[in-house]
């Protein structure tokens, strides 16, 4: 690095810019994903918005490739960057919470752990990530699923506002009046339009939930997923159900295990779940009348750095075929003690569905559920990346052809900075064509990059739309 770079980064976080010869360097760069082992040539930690908007200036200035980071959970490593600049939000990660107005400030840095442990305190809560040390950030930018959305909807669906700064530097209040276009596109797409330095969420009063999970043998997958499927598709809006296919306890057996979050209080409901959950056998029933913050630790963390690789697709439903499909890809899974091939079944359903379509660009809720091929395994088996890359993406091309969302959940998507092409997909051409316009607002440039990329120079949204329409017809 040169050392007016370095003049001009320690200009805007002055003593907070981590290099190659920094002890704590190897630390602060590690992300979730570690097949994503990037290195940076600084790593830039802003204090406050003053901060984030010199580095954005600074960074800028530079000329090098930029990435945002909140969390640092996102599964395609966009929180980093090769050769060039972090922006790290971590400091920024202060939870201030009005009881009275119910509402939360939640920095940019933040993680749903510093969320739910400050909300909870009155009793309070807003759907926020499945796992805890997951980025409030990341998660809500790009919808952001939760226990909580049945209910009250994604994350993005209870942002009141927004804090951003532009790679301009100027630094904004959005919301639905100030800047309805913005507003939109930072619900579903928001990774691309400047940096988020503080959210205003809208909280919910959840003290007590009924849920933990429930594991049931793997032997006959297809059986539990028809389980899963059917009670969530006769599912009240207060109650949010997931399943992954994994290996579960320390024999690592084969098992269905669904996590389940019920927020009513009607003892007949809660009686009829018990009695539909209990018509497998279960390996384990860990279900209870819990806090909500135990709900968030339920199903618990996985360290940084292990390699992943996710693919995920958005389907109508679970049609029988498609269930023995996913069935036959769990049999095929790896298992490298104590890491193994996972799929995950999430359901869209209630306030998700039911919200106005108009008022975000989230492109999957008129999907039934999100089907994911998750491929998790040790950090020190690279010569492990091919197979087990091979076997994600087998999950999710079982499940395109029940879809037609492109990516769907763009917090999942495993390329990272998609296609043109891709993204007219998922978010279809008119919501493409609204993003591309504001992009070139915005970031004319592209200097915010480093996501799931609407790219304002690359390709006319003409041509994007046609690349899109000749790839669905290769699929169907």
């Amino acid at each position: 690095m040169s050392a007016a770079v370095r003049r001009a980064l320690e200009a805007a976080c002055p003593g907070r810019v981590i290099t190659a010869e920094h002890p704590a360097y190897d630390r602060v760069r590690l992300l979730f994903n570690g097949m994503h082992d990037r290195r940076p040539q600084a790593i830039c930690l802003p204090g406050d918005a003053a901060e984030v908007r010199a580095a954005v200036l600074a960074a800028r200035g530079t000329g090098l490739p930029t990435a945002i980071r909140g969390g640092g959970h996102n599964i395609a490593g966009s929180g980093s960057v090769d050769d060039g600049v972090v922006i790290d939000l971590r400091l920024l990660n202060r939870v201030a919470v009005d009881p009275r107005r119910r509402l939360a400030r939640a920095g940019g840095g933040a993680i749903w752990a510093d969320f739910d442990m400050a909300t909870t305190t009155y009793g309070l809560a807003s759907t926020g990530g499945t796992f805890d040390d997951t980025g409030v950030g990341g998660l809500t930018l790009g919808g952001g699923i939760g226990h909580l959305m049945g209910r009250h909807g994604l994350a993005c669906d209870n942002v009141e506002s927004y804090q951003l700064v532009t790679v301009d530097g100027e630094l904004l209040t959005v919301d639905a009046a100030s800047d309805p276009e913005l507003n939109w596109a930072l619900r579903g797409a928001g990774h691309n339009f400047g940096v988020v330095t503080e959210f205003e969420f809208r909280l919910h009063p959840v003290e007590r939930v009924y849920g933990g999970y429930v594991a049931y043998p793997g032997e006959d997958p297809a059986a539990a997923i028809r389980l899963f499927r059917d009670l969530m598709l006769d599912a009240s809006d207060d109650l949010t159900c997931t399943m992954l296919l994994e290996r579960y306890g320390p024999t690592q057996r084969p098992a269905a295990v669904m996590s389940v979050c019920y927020l009513g209080d009607d003892p007949e409901y809660r009686a009829i779940l018990d009695k539909t959950l209990r018509r497998i056998e279960p390996l384990d029933w860990r279900i209870e009348e819990r806090g909500y913050l135990s709900m968030q630790l339920c199903l618990g963390r996985l360290p940084f750095g292990l390699r992943h690789y996710w693919s995920a697709r958005c389907v109508e439903g679970l049609p029988d075929e498609l269930v023995e499909a996913i069935a036959e890809r769990f049999r095929a899974a790896s298992i490298t003690d104590p890491f193994n091939d996972t799929v995950l079944l999430e359901p869209i359903h209630g306030a998700v569905r039911t919200a106005d379509p108009a008022r975000s660009a989230v492109p999957f809720r008129g999907a039934g559920f999100n089907v994911t091929g998750m491929s998790i395994w040790d950090p020190g088996r690279p010569d492990a990346d091919a197979e087990r890359t091979a076997w994600a993406k087998s999950v999710a091309a079982a499940a395109e052809p029940y879809g037609s969302w492109g990516d769907g959940y763009i917090n999942y998507a495993e390329g990272g900075a998609a296609g043109p092409e891709r993204a007219v997909r998922t978010f279809g051409a008119e919501a493409y064509g609204r993003l591309v316009a504001l992009k070139r607002r915005l970031d004319p440039e592209n200097f915010l990059r480093s996501n799931y990329n609407v790219n304002p120079i690359e390709a006319s949204v003409e041509d994007a739309v046609e690349g899109a329409r000749k790839d669905a017809e290769q699929v169907r």
